[in-house]
């Protein structure tokens, strides 16, 4: 066919505070080879008019000056409002340099292949010979996808004319008629995608898209120049939901758009596995953005559909197939890097792609560990969680919120004061989860087993290498707490199972203690040589003055943030943080490196000044109750149970050794830094064991939670010192000759896999050992219950150990704890926290502990005058057959209760027995029952509770901002450093 040297060409550059680089390009354009060019300037907002510097170059050109900048798309739309008029308009970027027959050369292929839309091959700025792009894949989904590789060389491999899905924005030149057709660039996108997007609604009505190689350009790509980095990526995500919402025909849509969305919730979770939280908000807030505005979506789809021409059968033909996304990531190719439109250095989808490249290994274990989670625990998921033990139930959102707001606590026999912190914190969760208490509870159950593990990759990340992180994951994920933990109904251990690895990598962080602080940060080996009290002087000068200051408050705040979260939900979370404080000193004595043992505790104690303060007013109240009330010698493990932590289903076996062997590897082979943190990993390792073993066995003097409490340090521990080993395999292996040292690894391995072997096989069971019943059948709780008392207004007398109540309680002797709930409603989280044992409810437990001494026969009667119409002597955690944790209530109790003329045994239940009060009448039971609160103290009480609102969100805020101001003084370094 005839080309046409006559066809006249619109050149529109859009420029805004160009630099000396566009001199270059407009001399570019004015030496061109085809005769008839037109060119206009559209400036978007620039401090220093260009008119003089464009009109020096090109006397003929238009200049268009815009107030601000609305963006290239809409800049380049202005064109539209000239009279219409036959030829090509080429858009181009302000920073490209045109070879001197681009032009013509582009014009010349589009009519002889009748193609729309037509690009040339891209090289770069600096280097001509290296090619940046040739046109552009896309897939259904609407990534596009590079056709060179990254730093790939032009050897006119990609010089073949040919049909491409799109061109990727510098100049691209556009049929003038086919441009005001589709109505130019999307006026809503602005910065990047627009190129991709006219070329996708140029093929719905026909048209072809083409990259001519023959005709370069050179382009500097230096778009984060001029915009932040994360609007970039923000933007780039919210224009390709916004165009695959768009373009798609109706059935297309209903096919295409679920496995988009799909997709993106793949990529949101490989982005927080990996740390790149910005990207994850990026991915959720394209749709977020997208669908809170049906309305713009509705009117493009429409003038899409009014212009269409070809199917989107058709069109997919020319898409490439698969996932984009998911390839470049398996593939470990930056394929997408030219995604935006703006190139392979600028694109944040290519920097994103290129990280998880480096992080597949870490994407697959999450996967892997999110699929194991998902199959082993999914009855509990499906099914619910039965309320033994500590898994209360939540009641409604309403009830947690007035529950907090209240200064009427349903403890006991009813008491005033302060409400916990905790139930603060789960009306605010609930609120996040739309009222949905119930699935918030099963996200703090067995969510607490993937966050724990979450945060000891976290933990382990300064050591660098990546299977440290592997096998710190595996240990710490093998071990029985967090299951036992479930199986006995002790929520406090699973809580801390999430939270202590997060608790321990703040301290260090702060503290920090090597390798957790900057080289910048890190004390002088001379320093390391000083005794804790000159540390105490070098440290505290340095870290809170000048640039160090902020980030010295920044890590205690957080601290002190997440102390004051765990202790709030958890009582005996102060116990847990002295031991693990204790095993860090002891163990960094053990290992002769002493330094940084002041600023752990310094730390420490700050960050806990700062949960006292955000647990105020409750911490006053529930001060008592903190540190636990259980009884000694409850359950006698030994001293080999403990270090298998077998304390439940889980451990019981020779294969409970396997961890505590993987873990002897880095004392046999480490050095140096290795050795230090192995000896801290067994120091929390034996040391919380011991403090166990000195509960089962009644020797400590102050009362301490169950064992699976005690030893969330030691598993944390335990996990630390078995990923030393890979680092003592990679560095310290290599000091020996070969012997029976070389072994030592492959053991270790051996004894990892056979670790893991407990947790594989309870995939299925899908419910981890957990008991699959509770006593919330069990009159007067039952919906058939028939006691004495109409409308269950008789309160409930709880006798039992504490491990096997499903609520707080109080010591009733050496062996007994007791409780008092509200008859007809089973007790629930507001029940969690009881604080200290006020008089009226004291002389409830007074009354059945005197009782056999006083020679009392009417017993139900005495408990008359506080309502009680039931009493439940729990000694099991469940009924029969479920529920292995048994603690048998002591004879003298059943003795007295069975001879009292009063109290008829009620429904059998195995496990649970019962008694019912026949001395206690309906009004009685209403008189005693009914305590209404103080209402002189509700004012003080709320502004209290305001003011910790206040405390908390200021506290937020303010780690927000110190964390924001550290995030841009390290990018600011790093680009100084470059």
């Amino acid at each position: 066919m005839e080309t046409k040297s006559d066809i006249r060409i619109h050149v529109v550059i859009v420029s805004h505070d160009p630099g000396l680089w566009f001199d270059e390009m407009l001399e570019s354009v004015a030496a061109q080879d085809h005769r008839f060019v037109d060119v206009t300037v559209v400036d978007t907002g620039s401090e220093a008019d260009p008119t003089a510097r464009i009109h020096r170059l090109l006397p003929q050109a238009t200049v268009l000056r815009l107030e601000s900048n609305p963006g290239f798309g809409p800049a380049a739309n202005r064109v539209l409002e000239a009279d219409p008029a036959p030829g090509f308009i080429a858009v181009c970027h302000d920073d490209v340099v045109l070879a001197p027959n681009a032009l013509r050369l582009l014009a010349e292929e589009a009519i002889r292949s009748n193609a729309g839309i037509v690009g040339p091959k891209y090289v770069d700025w600096d280097d001509p010979s290296a090619l940046q792009q040739v046109g552009l894949l896309v897939d259904k989904t609407g990534t596009p996808v590079s056709t060179v590789e990254t730093g790939e060389l032009d050897q006119q491999q990609h010089d073949a004319v040919q049909d491409i899905f799109a061109v990727p924005g510098g100049c691209v030149l556009v049929r003038e008629d086919l441009f005001r057709a589709v109505g130019g660039f999307d006026p809503k996108m602005s910065f990047c995608y627009e190129h991709v997007d006219l070329c996708w609604r140029a093929r719905t009505v026909g048209a072809r898209v083409m990259v001519v190689p023959s005709a370069a350009v050179r382009h500097r790509q230096r778009l984060q120049e001029r915009l932040p980095s994360p609007l970039v990526g923000r933007l780039y995500h919210r224009h390709r939901v916004r165009t695959l919402l768009s373009v798609y025909g109706f059935w297309h849509s209903l096919r295409v758009v679920p496995q988009a969305m799909a997709l993106s919730a793949v990529g949101l979770l490989a982005a927080v596995i990996t740390g790149h939280v910005s990207q994850a908000r990026q991915i959720a807030a394209s749709w977020g953005y997208n669908l809170m505005r049906p309305g713009s979506i509705g009117r493009r789809r429409r003038e899409v559909n009014r212009a269409r021409h070809v199917g989107d059968a058709h069109i997919r033909l020319s898409q490439a197939r698969g996932y984009a996304q998911l390839t470049s990531f398996l593939t470990g190719r930056s394929g997408a890097a030219g995604s935006t439109g703006l190139g392979r250095e600028l694109s944040p989808r290519s920097t994103f792609l290129a990280r998880l490249s480096r992080s597949r290994v870490s994407v697959v274990v999450w996967l892997a560990v999110l699929i194991l989670v998902l199959l082993s625990a999914r009855g509990l998921i499906a099914g619910g969680i039965p309320a033994a033990g500590g898994l209360v139930r939540l009641g409604s959102s309403s009830d947690l919120l007035s529950g907090w707001w209240s200064e009427f606590r349903p403890v006991g026999l009813g008491q005033e004061g302060f409400a916990p912190t905790g139930l603060g914190v789960l009306t605010v969760l609930s609120w996040l989860f739309f009222g949905q208490t119930g699935l918030l509870r099963t996200v703090l159950i067995v969510g607490m087993v993937p966050l724990g593990g979450l945060g000891m990759w976290r933990l382990m990340r300064p050591f660098g290498a990546l299977w440290i992180r592997v096998v710190a994951l595996a240990a710490y994920l093998a071990n029985p707490v967090p299951y036992n933990a479930l199986a006995n109904g002790v929520w406090d251990a699973l809580l801390l199972y999430g939270a202590v690895p997060w608790l321990m990598g703040a301290v260090l962080t702060g503290a920090r203690l090597i390798p957790f602080g900057s080289s910048d940060e890190i004390p002088s080996s001379k320093s390391r040589r000083t005794t804790l009290l000159r540390e105490v002087r070098i440290w505290l000068p340095s870290s809170w003055q000048s640039r160090q200051r902020p980030l010295a408050v920044r890590e205690i705040l957080a601290v002190g943030l997440l102390l004051a979260l765990v202790v709030a939900m958890v009582s005996e979370a102060l116990t847990v943080v002295a031991l693990v404080l204790a095993g860090l000193l002891l163990g960094s004595v053990l290992a002769g490196t002493a330094e940084g043992a002041m600023r752990i505790v310094l730390v420490a104690v700050a960050g806990a000044a700062v949960a006292a303060v955000l647990n105020l007013p409750w911490l006053l109240d529930g001060f008592p109750s903190l540190f636990g009330d259980r009884p000694g010698g409850g359950s006698e493990n030994s001293w080999a149970e403990l270090l298998r932590f077998d304390t439940g289903p889980f451990g019981d076996d020779r294969l409970g050794w396997a961890l505590p062997v993987a873990a002897v590897l880095p004392l046999a082979l480490a050095h140096d830094s290795r050795l230090a943190w192995t000896v801290r990993g067994w120091t929390l390792y034996l040391g919380t064991a011991a403090v166990a073993l000195a509960a089962e066995q009644d020797w400590s003097p102050v009362p301490l939670p169950r064992p699976e409490v005690l030893q969330v340090p030691g598993a944390v521990g335990l996990a630390i010192a078995a990923a030393m080993g890979v680092a003592a395999f990679q560095v310290d292996v290599r000091r020996y000759r070969f012997g029976w040292r070389q072994f030592v690894p492959l053991t270790a391995l051996v004894a990892l896999v056979a670790a893991m072997l407990p947790l594989l096989a309870v995939v299925s069971d899908g419910h981890w050992n957990a008991t699959d019943d509770d006593y919330t059948y069990v009159a007067p709780f039952s919906d058939d219950a028939s006691g004495d008392v109409e409308g269950g207004e008789g309160r409930v007398l709880w006798i039992g150990h504490p491990d096997v109540l499903p609520l707080g309680s109080w010591k009733l002797g050496d062996e007994l704890s007791f409780a008092v709930s509200d008859g007809g409603t089973f007790p629930t989280v507001a029940q969690r926290w009881v604080g200290e044992l006020d008089d009226r409810t004291r002389q409830v437990g007074e009354a059945v502990v005197g009782a056999p001494t006083a020679g009392t026969r009417r017993l139900g009667a005495e408990l008359s005058q506080w309502g009680i119409d039931t009493i439940l002597v729990a000694e099991r955690l469940a009924p029969l057959p479920y529920g292995d944790l048994s603690q048998p209530a002591p004879g003298w109790l059943f003795d007295t209760l069975d001879g009292q003329l009063d109290l008829a045994p009620g429904s059998l239940t195995a496990g649970i027995a019962t008694y019912d009060n026949t001395a206690l009448s309906p009004r009685a039971a209403a008189l005693s029952v009914a305590v209404p609160p103080d209402e002189g103290a509700s004012g003080q009480a709320r502004l209290l509770l305001a003011v910790q609102v206040a405390l908390w969100v200021a506290a937020l805020i303010v780690l927000a901002r110190l964390s924001t101001d550290e995030n841009r003084r390290r990018r600011a370094s790093r680009g100084e450093t470059r």
